[in-house]
């Protein structure tokens, strides 16, 4: 998979889109969704904490008003009056007022024995010897001692006080007589579900969300006492759970270290709950020596159910955030890679010779980096395929030039091969001649000596005369051809300069056509490193060309040189071949008249051994004409042979031009 992912710039920058844009998101999420804990958890604990100051307010402003309440009954003449008189029936509609304006479910009056006299609820009167007098209970006994040492208005804590009974509180005070002597003592009942009634708070309500808005939680308020059991019922229990479900102790101690503060429990089923708790401060403001804990709980789920929505609208938008994050990066990666993929398939084909391929602008009007990018690269490759063009033209005219030096060095060697075979021929001729001349030669001086041999030696020399002038003429004949070819090698060689010519101006092009192929190689940068190593080539072949042509043009000097010479030669030879010619004529016109003037042989004879001793001095000179023109003849064939080298040599390199521009498609 990484594999694969290296291999391919659009999965790379599909992988920098998301890692972008999820890491920033999933570290902004998660601080978020921390903060935003930290921030509910703590606003539900003061929520709650402030709820349970309140809900402490009210428990002690309760009491202590029932307190105040009873203690200015107890003080009022009428109460004394009713003690006094014994008429308790006729207080009945003011106990009654107390009982329903003041939440109090009994309203008692116990006597300086102890002894319960009257009860408001039953509307009953006690006598003191009577047997239906109800028994007083420890917790009302206490009560009255209580108050009867201290002579203070008392509180019990939340109780019993008979099988059966609902669990309630007393609040009493004394009542004196109007000699100051306390005599009595007033006791008022309040039941658990009178104070539950005020810290329970009704099923419809609740705290509002940490948002502010309409969303809320349940909570639940109830008091514990010292045995850490509850005093009041709690939102999910009944008045039975009164001093029988108990609470983790640890909270009761807690409040009694440190007045007040907040923490996490467990209920009954195991749920988490949040809970803030306080002394109620019975001790101080009711002179109790008990006090209660006031707790206010809430379930940390409910609590919390907006962190749990805002977890998951976090990670909705996080997965909408990815989606859209995904769907602009392939977007904006397919923007970037896929023109890439395109330009680097068509640098894969340039790099395999193929340069007919151009990079499809799919947005002509782009204009960013890549937009130049591509086409730079496809004015490049015009422009590379123009230049690889002309350069595939110049190699195959090169080639055809090659051609014809060739051809034509054939014909020029094939020339100079019959040239070398006439004049061998001449050569061969002439020493015929110079014999013959020194046989004529010979004769005369036999006709000087013996003039009765002047028939026969003139006989022989007419045979000799007309010999020579066959051999003459016949090495006028092969002088001419001499000539001829000389001429023509002359013609073919000025031919084979032109053709040079012409290869050097191709050389001279191929290399400034390798001088723009390197700039624009070096203008495309790292896609033309191929088209550089291309140019360079084309450059070394250039000037090894104008070399090869620097030397064919040296060595046709050379061959010019020889014709030169030659065609020197020849003309002496020509001329001595006249001169030759008109000697022959003479001697033979002597022998003619050696025949018919026997007298005269003598002096012809003289006259035929001088112009044979001149005869002698010209073939003498005519071989070394031949020899001077065979030298010539044999430079001239090392020449071509030399040529056809370098010929095969260019050749060989244009070839090995035209197969590198031949692997390249244009």
């Amino acid at each position: 998979m990484f594999r694969s992912i290296s291999k391919s710039i659009m999965a790379k920058l599909l992988v920098q889109f998301f890692l972008v844009g999820i890491i920033p998101l999933i570290g902004m999420g998660t601080l978020t969704y921390y903060l935003s804990k930290d921030a509910i958890k703590s606003e539900v604990f003061q929520n709650i904490t402030s709820i349970n100051g309140i809900k402490k307010v009210q428990i002690l402003e309760f009491l202590k008003d029932r307190m105040q309440n009873l203690t200015l009954l107890s003080r009022t003449q009428q109460i004394r009056n009713m003690i006094n008189n014994k008429t308790y029936q006729e207080m009945s509609p003011i106990f009654e007022y107390y009982m329903q304006a003041f939440g109090y479910s009994d309203i008692l009056l116990l006597n300086e024995s102890g002894q319960i006299v009257y009860s408001a609820t039953s509307n009953t009167e006690y006598a003191a010897d009577s047997k239906t007098v109800p028994e007083t209970g420890a917790a009302l006994k206490g009560l009255w001692e209580k108050i009867v040492d201290s002579e203070t208005p008392m509180m019990t804590d939340m109780l019993r006080y008979k099988t059966g009974a609902e669990p309630a509180l007393f609040i009493g005070a004394p009542v004196y007589a109007d000699t100051g002597e306390l005599y009595a003592v007033l006791i008022c009942q309040i039941n658990a579900a009178r104070v539950s009634a005020l810290i329970v708070d009704a099923p419809s309500t609740g705290i509002p969300d940490a948002g502010g808005g309409a969303g809320k939680f349940k909570r639940d308020t109830y008091i514990v006492g010292p045995d850490s059991l509850l005093r009041t019922k709690s939102a999910h229990s009944g008045n039975d759970a009164v001093l029988k479900e108990r609470v983790d102790p640890g909270i009761y101690n807690l409040a009694l270290k440190q007045i007040g503060g907040t923490g996490k429990s467990m209920d009954a089923s195991g749920e988490s709950l949040l809970n803030a708790y306080s002394l109620v401060g019975l001790q101080k403001a009711m002179g109790t020596d008990f006090d209660w804990v006031i707790m206010t709980v809430v379930n940390e789920n409910e609590a919390f159910a907006l962190l749990h929505k805002l977890k998951i609208n976090t990670f909705g938008g996080m997965v909408i955030f990815v989606l859209l994050v995904g769907i602009a990066g392939i977007f904006q990666s397919r923007m970037i890679a896929r023109p890439i993929n395109e330009l680097s398939y068509r640098v894969v084909k340039l790099n395999d010779g193929d340069f007919t391929a151009e990079v499809p602008l799919t947005d002509p009007n782009r204009n960013d980096e890549i937009g130049m990018l591509l086409r730079t690269f496809n004015d490049g490759s015009k422009k590379f395929r123009h230049q690889m063009k002309s350069l595939l033209d110049s190699t195959n005219l090169l080639i055809e030039s090659i051609t014809r030096i060739s051809t034509t060095a054939s014909q020029l060697a094939t020339s100079a091969s019959e040239t070398s075979s006439s004049i061998s021929e001449v050569t061969t001729t002439v020493e015929e001649v110079k014999q013959t001349s020194q046989v004529a030669t010979e004769k005369a001086e036999y006709v000087a000596q013996s003039a009765d041999s002047t028939t026969r030696i003139s006989h022989a020399g007419k045979q000799a005369t007309e010999n020579t002038m066959i051999g003459i003429d016949r090495i006028r004949e092969e002088m001419n051809a001499i000539a001829e070819s000389t001429v023509q090698l002359s013609a073919q060689t000025k031919s084979i300069e032109d053709i040079i010519n012409t290869v050097s101006d191709i050389a001279d092009q191929s290399n400034i056509l390798s001088v723009n192929a390197a700039i624009e190689a070096a203008k495309a940068g790292e896609h033309g490193k191929g088209f550089s190593v291309v140019a360079q080539e084309v450059k070394s072949l250039a000037n090894q060309s104008k070399e090869a042509t620097n030397q064919v043009r040296g060595i046709l000097s050379d061959i010019q040189k020889a014709t030169s010479a030659a065609v020197m030669a020849t003309e002496r030879g020509t001329r001595s071949v006249a001169e030759a010619i008109e000697l022959s004529e003479q001697a033979g016109n002597a022998i003619d008249r050696l025949s018919g003037r026997v007298t005269e042989s003598a002096e012809a004879a003289m006259q035929i051994t001088a112009s044979n001793q001149q005869q002698l001095a010209g073939m003498d000179q005519l071989s070394q004409a031949m020899e001077s023109i065979n030298d010539a003849t044999q430079q001239n064939l090392d020449g071509v042979k030399q040529l056809e080298d370098a010929i095969k040599n260019l050749e060989d390199m244009a070839q090995t031009l035209k197969i590198i521009t031949a692997t390249y498609k244009i």
